[in-house]
């Protein structure tokens, strides 16, 4: 946010996945750039949409789960980018595209049933450039072994596809596809409506890429651990580098990580002081301790103050805080050093408004 606060919970480090699409689409870039649109597939709570929105151009974010969109519009009202747009709309339905100049396909590809289809749909709406940022079939027995997905392989398998020979594995995403079971939804960052996914090998996706009219490309990111890659395909011989460029639209400047927190917690303790909903302290001693004094100082009412066992660095396990926290509702206070990772189940009990990790981070610093 503005005032440096990080958001998502997902996101702590600037992503520069955005950038590097805009210097790669300023390589076949034909027209200025606030004639330019793209489209940003998957876009989650935003923040790579409006990433892409810093030329002036029109984007657009699609994103199937709702209340990623509600919190998507949060941000846009509050850097005032006029021409970003967001909707609801699953990627598997062709109604969730637009003809655009670009495409921004990151982190959606790899949680897909059917990654050919999808494909097909960006080189059909794409004018001139799509951005792909995907997890990988292994491209070796050793690469398989090492990644850390390596328990969710399943079996290896070609797809025919107009005389292609393309090469996937299957990749396990949560067995049960609902959305919300007892409380609990299915992972923000999981496949919707699917237990499995299809990871294309690297070089089958540029043979597919090059056979639906993208025949130039250009691979900037390999991560073997997963295996994932970040790769740019052109439909005409781009320039033959990207430049740096001067933002027209900049996002706002974040703060300092240390100012970015303070201001935050002074923000959260405010809002604990007015709210009328319920507040649960969770979390393990000495920081439970230290947390609670700083609620009480400001004459902030806990109406329910929950230790959790074990010892204070261990992670919290989803099952153990659903446990724990089951009949509670309103607004969580987490007290533990690792907040960050606290709150990963934290979010996927859609019973909570609220989860603040603010007051863990000031009093227990460089612990996540």
């Amino acid at each position: 946010m503005p005032d440096g606060t990080y958001y998502p919970d997902f996101i702590t480090t600037p992503d520069k996945r955005p950038i590097e699409f805009l210097r790669n689409f300023d390589r076949v870039r034909a027209k200025p750039w606030e004639d330019c649109s793209f489209l940003d597939l998957g876009c989650s709570e935003g923040t790579t949409t409006l990433g892409l929105s810093q030329m002036g151009s029109t984007v657009y974010g699609v994103e199937g789960r709702a209340d990623g969109i509600d919190r998507a519009n949060v941000l846009k009202d509050i850097v005032d980018f006029r021409k970003t747009h967001f909707s609801v709309d699953n990627v598997n339905n062709e109604s969730a595209f637009r003809e655009v100049d670009g495409i921004f396909n990151a982190g959606i590809l790899y949680h897909l049933e059917d990654p050919v289809e999808m494909i097909e749909r960006c080189c059909k709406y794409a004018k001139s450039f799509v951005y792909v940022d995907t997890g990988h079939a292994p491209k070796s027995e050793e690469e398989r072994r090492e990644s850390k997905f390596s328990p969710y392989f399943g079996r290896e398998f070609t797809i025919e596809y107009q005389g292609l020979k393309l090469k996937a594995v299957d990749f396990a995403e949560p067995g049960d596809t609902r959305e919300k079971v007892d409380g609990m939804r299915r992972g923000p960052r999981s496949g919707i409506g699917n237990s499995n996914s299809v990871w294309l090998a690297h070089e089958s996706l540029i043979e597919l890429m090059e056979k639906l009219g993208f025949p130039y490309h250009e691979t900037i990111k390999y991560v073997p651990i997963i295996p994932r890659l970040r790769t740019c395909f052109f439909r005409e011989r781009p320039a033959a580098s990207a430049t740096s460029l001067k933002l027209s639209q900049p996002l706002p400047p974040a703060e300092s990580v240390d100012t970015a927190i303070r201001r935050t917690v002074a923000r959260d303790l405010e809002f604990l002081a007015q709210t009328d909903s319920e507040i649960t302290l969770v979390g393990r001693d000495p920081l439970m301790t230290q947390v609670r004094e700083k609620l009480v100082e400001k004459g902030i009412k806990i109406d329910n103050d929950i230790i959790v066992p074990g010892v204070q660095g261990d992670v919290i396990p989803t099952g153990v805080l659903n446990k724990l926290l089951t009949n509670k509702a309103g607004i969580i206070v987490v007290a533990a050093p690792n907040p960050g990772k606290t709150i990963h189940p934290l979010v996927k009990m859609d019973r909570f408004e609220l989860a603040i990790t603010s007051l863990a981070l000031l009093l227990c610093p460089n612990t996540d």
